[in-house]
Formats: structure tokens, C-alpha cells, sequence
């Protein structure tokens, strides 16, 4: 099995991929997905620290500013990499000051993480790839033609300023369940902004957990989305409504 690939408090191994990637499936093999079982292959969501919310965080920006710098490569990057570690350090700088004024955020965070039942993600995205479409109008036979294997499903807070504002990634698979042939080999990492802010948001831990809920179900709707796709996924940014419902896929 490939390692687990960590998400960053910049993202870049999610930007990457994301940048990249091709669709997910051949035209034949979205044929192949009319009928799908998702297996949940992890035994609880992992929960991955902001290392810009510590006290090193004006450092650790700077540092992740200076390698974003070098993207564009030489000679560029005289300017960029510069430039880079200054936004980075006072993003960083920033983000670590916010992170002293909420000290119990991120532990609180990560209760609210583990209360939330993860399964709506399963639901959900079994629920968006077994409805009817076009493509999926021959008879279907008994049991599911293809399997989507959850690996790992993790997540970790912004900083503590304005609306509250956290990740999820889950890295996934999907085999033909008679065959065990590979479709894909992916992860999906979206970006969710609560309608409360982080004050508020924190006040109300039911809230707050039925919030990451409606977040899971939502990613199970990108990644329906995802594996579909005929062209290049676009970036994920969801935002939440009144209710903590996230629209759109």
C-alpha cells in the first residue's frame, strides 16, 4: 500500500495533486461504477496540528513562504524566495499570535473531530454514485461492481482568527470488485469556512460537531463529483450555511 501522504499547513502536496491530475476514470470505466461499495478502511479521522499556530510559527512560514518561492525556479527566484519567506513569516508570525490567544482550540478541535460520526461520508458518497444516471441504464447485476476503499481519513484546524476555518482529506481507492483491478489512486483535500466565527463556533460544541458531520457528507459529494469527472477537478473551498449545511460539491 503507498504511504499515507501528510497535508501541510500550505497544502502543496494537495495543490499538486490537484494541479495534475487527469480524470479519474476512462470513459468504459465510469461504466463499470454503477453500483458501488464503500469500505471504510481506517479506524478513526487523524488529527494533524497547524504547525503555524505554535509558538514557531512566524519560522515555520517563513521557511514554507522561501520553498513556495523556489516554484518558479531560477532566476526567479531571487525575488520570489525573498519575497516568499516574508509573506510566509508574517502569515506564520500572525497565525501563532491567534494560536496564544485560543490555547485550547486545536484539543478541542480534535474532541469535536472524534465526536462527529465519520460514516456520513460513506453514506453519502455511496448514496451519489449508486443514483441513476445515463451512463449506468443496463441492467445492473447483484452486488456492487466496484469497491472504493477509504484509507485514511484526516483533518486539522486554520488559525484562530475571523470565521472559523479547518480541513479534511481522505486518500482513496477504487477497485472493479470482481477482478481487483486498481481504478484510481487519489486523495481529496477541501477546505471548509464556517458560517460562525471562531469564537462562536467553539461556544457551541453540538454545533460544532454536527457542523464536521455535514463537512463529511459534503466531501462524500466531491468525491462522487470527482470520480465522475471528464475533466481536471478544480480546487475544493466550501463554505457553510446558517444551519452548517456545506453546498455544492
Amino acid at each position: 500500500m503507498k504511504p499515507w501522504l501528510p497535508v501541510t499547513a500550505f497544502g502543496a502536496v494537495a495543490l499538486l495533486l490537484t494541479a495534475c491530475a487527469a480524470p479519474l476514470l476512462a470513459p468504459d470505466d465510469r461504466k463499470q461504477v454503477c453500483e458501488v461499495a464503500v469500505v471504510e478502511k481506517f479506524d478513526a479521522p487523524e488529527f494533524h496540528a497547524n504547525i503555524l499556530a505554535g509558538p514557531a510559527g512566524g519560522l515555520v512560514g517563513a521557511g514554507g513562504g522561501a520553498l513556495q518561492g523556489l516554484v518558479g525556479g531560477f532566476p526567479g527566484a531571487i525575488v520570489t524566495v525573498p519575497l516568499g519567506a516574508l509573506i510566509g513569516g508574517v502569515a506564520g508570525t500572525t497565525c501563532a499570535a491567534a494560536g496564544m490567544g485560543h490555547p485550547n482550540a486545536e484539543t478541542d478541535f480534535e474532541a469535536f473531530l472524534r465526536a462527529a460520526d465519520a460514516g456520513a461520508l460513506k453514506l453519502t458518497l455511496e448514496a451519489e454514485l449508486n443514483a441513476p444516471r445515463d451512463e449506468c441504464s443496463r441492467p445492473r447485476v447483484p452486488g456492487p461492481e466496484a469497491t472504493i476503499e477509504i484509507e485514511k481519513l484526516a483533518a486539522g484546524m486554520g488559525c484562530t482568527f475571523g470565521q472559523q476555518d479547518y480541513w479534511i482529506a481522505v486518500q482513496w481507492r477504487t477497485t472493479i470488485a470482481a477482478t481487483g483491478r486498481q481504478l484510481n489512486w487519489t486523495l481529496t483535500r477541501c477546505t471548509l469556512t464556517s458560517f460562525r466565527t471562531v469564537d462562536d463556533w467553539f461556544s457551541d460544541p453540538e454545533r460544532a460537531r454536527a457542523e464536521i458531520e455535514h463537512a463529511f457528507a459534503a466531501i462524500g459529494r466531491r468525491m462522487a463529483a470527482q470520480l465522475l469527472a471528464k475533466d481536471v477537478p478544480y480546487e475544493c473551498k466550501l463554505r457553510s450555511d446558517a444551519a452548517g449545511e456545506f453546498v455544492g460539491k
